[in-house]
């Protein structure tokens, strides 16, 4: 069986396309490592660009350096965070006072509607107690009994004026107009009593 020899110039060519390969990997590892270098060289003072004097300026001269420091993008980068930092906290700021404020101004009109609601209650208890009152007055049972306790004191008043003729007090005229006026008033009130206790009657047979 015939074996397959490799040509000197086919090797060859396959070393030169390893060695391709791999300068192309270094040049991008080198390119990588450029780019880092450059982006920290950015991130620092560059003292090359100083003369002498103002290196030695830089180390004498405490504001030179500070100015110098200030002029960094990294410290420049760093003072616009503080800022928008700053600017942010002062927002939060504001916002907590005004909220503060609206939450004192809701306190109050709690308190106020508090008041009123209670001063409202005390009315209220008020005029119950005087429609109880009222009710206990109006109540069929309560003005039978007044109008019992009217034609009691009006007969009484009728006796009076006899006792009075009697014991000539009063002559005959006046007995007559004040004892007739004294028993309308009596007949009159036990009328109004004794239908009051009828409809009474009526109503408490009819569970009512």
């Amino acid at each position: 069986m015939p074996t397959t020899q490799h040509s000197p110039q086919g090797h060859g060519h396959a070393q030169a396309h390893d060695h391709s390969l791999q300068g192309h990997a270094l040049d991008k590892y080198d390119g990588k490592d450029a780019a880092a270098d450059r982006s920290d060289s950015s991130n620092m003072p560059n003292l090359s660009t100083l003369s002498l004097d103002e290196l030695k300026q830089l180390d004498r001269d405490p504001e030179f350096f500070d100015d110098f420091i200030e002029e960094m993008s990294v410290v420049q980068h760093l003072n616009e965070e503080l800022d928008s930092m700053m600017n942010q906290v002062e927002n939060i700021s504001r916002e907590n006072e005004s909220k503060g404020s609206h939450l004192v101004e809701l306190k109050r009109r709690l308190s106020d509607d508090y008041t009123a609601l209670k001063t409202l209650g005390e009315k209220c208890d008020q005029l119950n107690k005087k429609y109880l009152k009222k009710s206990e007055e109006y109540a069929p049972q309560h003005i039978r009994e007044l109008l019992q306790i009217a034609a009691s004191n009006a007969d009484a008043d009728c006796d009076r004026h006899v006792e009075h003729f009697l014991n000539g007090k009063i002559d005959v005229q006046t007995f007559l107009n004040t004892y007739q006026s004294s028993k309308k008033i009596s007949a009159e009130r036990k009328a109004k009593e004794e239908r009051l206790g009828t409809q009474l009657s009526a109503l408490e047979r009819a569970g009512i």
